[in-house]
């Protein structure tokens, strides 16, 4: 295709990547289908809820369970994305990254792209990308969702992501009253439609030819939940990499709860390139206990001095999701991170030596813009008056930055430092959908009787105490 730059809505992603939800469905990335949820109101999603989910050319949903990877790769759908990007416009499954951007956040385009253009010529790719919007069938980025099966079942999911919600949702679902809450909270067919299936990645012998066809051009393997760490599949598929000796290629990438793993992994990830392990902690204490059920506190601490005493390739981040119940407390997490003076975890530029984060969009009533105006205004002059103030005085302390010697207009600058904290409290005053609070204090209640937790939310949130 003629092009003599790359446009400003361009993202490295369609050219490089491929993503899988963990039932099959695949994405044009991780974070896509989020953009089916901008607007207060969730019967009003952009595609019909489904924008991010690559179609087949007969519209429908490509599955990794009846659709090849060559049939997805060079679908109109992803073809249209192409296009649309190399011409400037925002194509519909983008508009969670476009919108967080002028909220002043970091979003994945930007992080991602900027990642890959220091690996790949990517105005080379565009240039090469046919006037169809079709590109060679070389996949070097996968993002591999391989069922269900976790233990946890965190506040803010659902079974569509954890085995680990099931019994739990098959109680709770029926005692739904708000409409909207049935809505975002439904599991339909059990998640079987459009031929779905989480076991997908069992019994699917053209499935893994296809990728074994394509670990020749992988750079990164992107393992996500359910959770990878106790899936039978993702060990085998370490253990081929090996075999076929291609491992010493290839960056591994994990979100993982790290609660528990094989006693080989870290054997395993010896042979390979790279690891980029992000560690699904949302919280300090009893906050990351509440939202991310039922972890401890005291092992996920373990486990946070066990990963920043692991082997030199490995590389360790958080990997947060902000929401509605812990935005008023990330300060006292990245204080608590600060003063563990960890070795790598978020070494600089990572996290600017803090914390790594992304926002939660589903379910639409823990979105952080569901918050009440007065309590926004709390958390913002929290951020303002003490947060801010703190990192002022503290970021000599951040994890990597006196090591390697960073100044502190260099700290002020970097994007992922302070600037992605005001992002957080610009997008959360970004929108009002505060309509969504009745959504949201019923299913804090309904989480709390069914957890016999009484009164615990307000001892442990109390700024967001009057919610219930």
């Amino acid at each position: 295709m003629k092009t003599d730059k790359i446009s400003p809505t361009f993202c490295a992603l369609p050219w490089l990547h491929l993503s899988s939800r963990p039932d099959g469905k695949m994405r044009t990335c991780c974070t896509s289908n989020a953009s089916s949820v901008q607007d207060p109101d969730s019967s009003k999603k952009v595609g019909g809820g489904e924008v991010g989910v690559v179609k087949n050319d007969d519209g429908v949903p490509a599955n990794f369970n009846h659709t090849s990877l060559a049939d997805a790769w060079n679908s109109d759908y992803m073809r249209n994305v192409r296009k649309m990007m190399l011409r400037g416009e925002k194509p519909a499954p983008c508009l969670k990254c476009y919108k967080e951007e002028e909220a002043g956040h970091l979003s994945k385009r930007n992080w991602e792209t900027n990642y890959w253009l220091k690996r790949y010529d990517l105005f080379d790719m565009a240039k090469e990308t046919a006037e169809d919007g079709s590109i060679d069938p070389k996949i070097r980025y996968i993002d591999l969702r391989m069922g269900t099966k976790c233990q946890l079942a965190c506040v803010m999911c659902s079974p569509h992501d954890s085995s680990g919600w099931i019994k739990e949702w098959q109680s709770i679902y029926p005692q739904l009253q708000n409409k909207n809450l049935q809505k975002s909270q439904a599991w339909e067919n059990k998640g079987r439609n459009d031929g779905a299936s989480y076991n997908w990645h069992k019994n699917n012998p053209r499935f893994w030819k296809e990728l074994m066809e394509q670990i020749p051009h992988m750079y990164q393997l992107y393992f996500a939940g359910g959770e990878s760490l106790i899936i039978d599949e993702h060990y085998d598929l370490l253990e081929e990499c090996i075999r076929q000796g291609y491992a010493k290629n290839i960056e591994l990438r994990y979100n993982s709860n790290a609660v528990e793993w094989r006693d080989d992994l870290f054997d395993l990830w010896a042979e390979f390139k790279r690891v980029r392990f992000h560690y699904s902690i949302d919280a300090h204490g009893e906050h990351n206990d509440y939202i991310r059920y039922p972890t401890q506190w005291a092992h996920q601490e373990k486990v946070f001095h066990l990963l920043d005493n692991t082997a030199p390739q490995v590389e360790v981040t958080t990997a947060t999701t902000i929401m509605a119940l812990n935005v008023a407390y990330i300060p006292e997490f990245v204080k608590w991170k600060v003063d563990q003076n960890f070795k790598k975890i978020n070494k600089w530029p990572l996290g600017a030596g803090g914390i790594n984060m992304h926002f939660a969009y589903w379910p639409p009533q823990l979105n952080l813009k569901v918050l009440p105006a007065h309590i926004k205004q709390k958390i913002s002059d929290k951020y303002e008056n003490e947060f801010y103030p703190w990192i002022d005085e503290n970021w000599h302390r951040f994890t990597g930055v006196q090591e390697l010697g960073i100044d502190k207009a260099t700290f002020d600058q970097n994007p992922y430092g302070i600037k992605r904290y005001q992002g957080i409290i610009n997008f959360m005053n970004s929108e009002d959908w505060s309509q969504r609070l009745p959504e949201m204090k019923e299913w804090i209640n309904v989480i709390n009787q069914q957890r016999n937790w009484g009164n615990k939310f307000p001892q442990v949130f109390p700024i967001l105490a009057e919610i219930l």
